[in-house]
């Protein structure tokens, strides 16, 4: 969280399920809607994260991690909510496997990958 707290144009507002099968996310961008969907879309390039695929209906994208010696890799969803001015990044990134009940830390740590990658675009 001290990282994130860095971050400039950055605040964070959420974060839960810490050694869950899930872990999710949440930071206020001080910039307009259109312009937090496009530096997200390039910071999950940035992450690593492939598939990466807009869903208007859900406001969201959606991406998945590689599979590694920790995981069977994760779904990663992106979701969007316009305050303003100003807009709320949901990151949720969850393990693929059901029947993985805890995550080993990764779904974390996709988060911040994503997170510093969002800071650099």
């Amino acid at each position: 969280m001290k990282l994130l707290s860095c971050i400039q144009n950055l605040q964070p507002i959420h974060a839960t399920n810490i050694m869950a099968n899930s872990y999710t996310e949440s930071l206020q961008l001080n910039v307009p809607l259109e312009q937090a969907k496009a530096k997200a879309e390039e910071a999950l390039l940035k992450s690593g994260f492939k598939m990466s695929r807009w869903i208007e209906s859900n406001q969201a994208f959606y991406s998945e991690s590689a599979i590694t010696i920790w995981s069977w890799g994760e779904d990663i969803v992106v979701r969007f909510e316009e305050k303003g001015a100003e807009t709320l990044v949901w990151f949720t990134s969850s393990c693929k496997l059901a029947t993985q009940f805890i995550d080993w830390g990764k779904n974390k740590k996709n988060a911040k990958k994503f997170f510093i990658a969002l800071q650099a675009s």
